[in-house]
């Protein structure tokens, strides 16, 4: 069989149309009206995101899913601007939106449930954009119309098809998913709990968390909020940055590891490094909007692991 170069395939069940809105001043009390604001807005769904980080690194990438027929336009447009294909299943509807609300010294999101309208996946193949890819990035939530196997279902087969599998998600879905072995994982400290039964706070916690879900996945990365990421048990600090938006920021993260490690073939410890720059380079954007490879370039030098 002939090698597969690492194409990636990006599937994304729960895009987004992700929104910031900046108010000038912390919510005081119900009824209260803001005139002076300001909005972004940018295509997203956290696979999405991955997929524009490594098309913005050079990599060939796919996008498959789901995407509502009533706004898929401006999905379209954004996969045709960055180079990405585009193998998105259309259905009924239209895509959700989610919002971000900042203030000075505060923000609070809104998500909403993906394709509620969409009750079965009867006829609809999300993976037929990954045949000719070596790594499929499998992350985000899952619409009502999956079941909690879906991505256990999903990374058996892309297993099966040939292809190295990237697994970010959280719950149910999450843990199913790791009988089907995926290659690596990236869950947050806090998603932890429902897969080993504790949220790791030490560095002994965040080691044994590591072993125990290697026994089920061959790398694990568990991201640990703005201080960095655990990579298979070692730790490597994030750079501080001025936090305009977290959103983006872990998938940014896994998109410039898997870039590093399957498109340039660097080790662990220089991937580590070059993903939690890329990390906290997203928080300095809105919106989920991807930042300048200068500033991640810049952020990569002073990142280094413990």
């Amino acid at each position: 069989m002939e090698k597969k170069s690492f194409k990636f395939f990006c599937l994304c069940m729960s895009p987004a149309l992700d929104a910031t809105v900046r108010l000038p001043a912390a919510p005081k009390g119900e009824g209260e009206i803001f005139k002076d604001v300001a909005e972004d807005v940018n295509v997203g769904g956290k696979a999405v995101n991955v997929a524009r980080w490594l098309a913005l690194r050079g990599a060939d990438a796919v996008c498959g899913g789901l995407l509502g027929e009533d706004n898929a336009v401006i999905f379209s447009r954004e996969m045709a601007k960055y180079s990405i294909a585009d193998r998105f299943a259309r259905v009924p509807g239209a895509t959700r939106r989610n919002e971000m609300l900042t203030w000075p010294g505060g923000s609070v999101k809104l998500n909403r449930p993906a394709f509620p309208q969409v009750r079965s996946l009867e006829g609809i193949d999300c993976l037929s954009g990954a045949a000719d890819c070596g790594v499929a990035v499998v992350s985000g939530s899952l619409p009502p119309c999956c079941g909690k196997s879906f991505y256990a279902d999903a990374v058996k087969r892309l297993k099966e098809m040939g292809l190295k599998v990237v697994l970010d998600a959280s719950g149910e879905a999450m843990r199913l998913a790791l009988d089907a072995g995926p290659d690596l994982i990236k869950p947050n400290a806090e998603e932890c709990e429902a897969l080993v039964g504790f949220v790791p706070e030490t560095a002994a916690e965040f080691e044994k968390a590591t072993d125990l879900l290697r026994a089920k996945a061959g790398h694990v990365i568990i991201s640990d909020g703005g201080a960095g990421a655990w990579f298979d048990g070692r730790f490597t600090a994030a750079p501080k940055v001025e936090v305009v938006d977290t959103t983006a920021a872990g998938d940014t993260l896994l998109a410039e590891y898997c870039w590093r490690r399957f498109g340039e073939g660097l080790d662990d410890t220089d991937a580590a490094r070059w993903a939690v720059a890329a990390g906290s380079a997203a928080c300095t954007m809105p919106g989920g909007a991807p930042p300048t490879a200068y500033l991640v370039d810049a952020l990569a030098r002073a990142a280094r692991p413990a």
